[in-house]
């Protein structure tokens, strides 16, 4: 049972509580990891920056994808000292959808995700991501407190 656990993964706090949490769940079953990181689609006003300046959009998304790789590979490094196999992607677009695009094509038995210790805003009372992905991802869901 979850021999295969996906990830969902950046550079937040909750995302590295989720990481750690995989790892040892990763250790302790013989399991893989799978890395699950979203590189949002830029903003609408990305597009008066791009007619003033063209490269300026391409130039950031090189940026973040940079960044990603960066905190991928000591990502790595840490799953190898555990002994731990682990593979990643990065997908582009919506978070919630990317995320759920990355199961679905992974097929994990778990993912693992987050959670804000004090969600704010509309998330309170709407749920955030955690709570959309556990609604419809087709995996069991370990929330990370």
């Amino acid at each position: 049972m979850f021999k295969k656990i996906a990830v969902a993964y950046d550079e937040s706090p909750e995302a590295e509580r989720a990481f750690r949490s995989a790892l040892g769940l990763a250790k302790l079953v013989g399991g893989e990891l799978y890395l699950i990181t979203v590189i949002e689609n830029q903003p609408a006003y990305m597009s008066y920056v791009s007619a003033i300046a063209p490269e300026v959009p391409l130039l950031l998304k090189n940026q973040k994808r940079a960044f990603y790789d960066d905190l991928h590979n000591k990502a790595r490094a840490t799953a190898e000292k555990a002994g731990v196999s682990l593979h990643s992607e990065m997908i582009e677009g919506n978070e919630i959808d990317a995320l759920l695009q990355g199961v679905g094509r992974l097929l994990p038995e778990l993912l693992v995700v987050g959670l804000r210790r004090d969600p704010g805003g509309i998330s309170r009372y709407l749920g955030g991501t955690a709570h959309q992905l556990a609604l419809h991802a087709k995996c069991d869901v370990l929330g990370v407190r």
